[in-house]
């Protein structure tokens, strides 16, 4: 579904769920002279994005829509504060044409939502995050072979993993719970093309706000010349690039 006519409809209307979304909630008033458009203008991009359930116009101004908060499938998920900065990262650095897989953790889910670059491809494994991506961008969107259960989680299943091999992958974007010395455990543990992800991008990025967890089941995946580490908090776009993953390391164990 596409979210304009053009290219300067699409940026503003994502700047307004934006906007709104940080605010709380918003005068008409003010989103017209942040935009510099009409009171007509944002008036009808208001009644767009609540048609899209995007955001709610209420009191002569517009709030979020409550069904935005998309349900991670591990509650060990980032709080929202924390996705939303990481996929705002991810979203600056996204470039024209690029095909993107992301992964079923909120910080990739919320990619689409913050991505202006134009023709963009993102690949997604999950019936949530196709249907979230579809609402909120004006990118392409792939939603990968195999089976789902009942509430839209893919399960264990050759067919995903298979149909990543049509598709040339240029980022990756894996949200990490534990990064050490022998490499890094996912956030996302649904269905089983992560790995094939990992190895078929041309870049990776790897996205962490909490390096305090340990998932003793998850698989270890090694390190790959490939990956950067986006860790979220510092502006302007919510994230520092670390190219070295050693900086995330365990520290030396103390002598004797």
């Amino acid at each position: 579904m596409s979210m304009g006519v053009n290219s300067a409809t699409l940026k503003r209307r994502l700047g307004i769920i934006d906007a709104v979304r940080r605010a709380g909630f918003l005068r008409t008033e003010a989103l017209a002279e942040q935009f510099d458009v009409s009171m007509v203008t944002i008036r009808s991009d208001l009644a767009y994005l609540q048609s899209q359930n995007l955001v709610i116009r209420t009191n002569g101004g517009a709030q979020p829509a409550h069904d935005y908060a998309v349900n991670a499938p591990l509650d060990e998920s980032p709080t929202l504060f924390e996705a939303r900065a990481l996929a705002r990262a991810v979203a600056f650095r996204l470039k024209p044409g690029q095909c993107v897989f992301l992964d079923n953790s909120q910080a990739a889910s919320f990619v689409p939502v913050h991505a202006t670059a134009e023709n963009l491809r993102f690949v997604v494994n999950s019936f949530e995050n196709y249907h979230l991506a579809c609402r909120t961008s004006d990118a392409a969107v792939s939603l990968l072979g195999g089976e789902y259960d009942r509430l839209g989680y893919p399960m264990l299943s050759p067919a995903a993993d298979h149909a990543l091999s049509f598709y040339d992958i240029d980022l990756a974007v894996i949200s990490a719970c534990q990064i050490g010395k022998t490499g890094f455990t996912c956030l996302d543990q649904t269905g089983n093309c992560l790995e094939t992800a990992l190895y078929r991008a041309k870049q990776v990025y790897l996205l962490t706000d909490r390096l305090d967890r340990v998932d003793e089941d998850g698989r270890v995946m090694k390190w790959r010349n490939t990956m950067s580490v986006l860790h979220g908090g510092m502006p302007p776009d919510g994230a520092v690039l670390c190219q070295d993953w050693t900086v995330f390391a365990e520290p030396p164990a103390p002598p004797g």
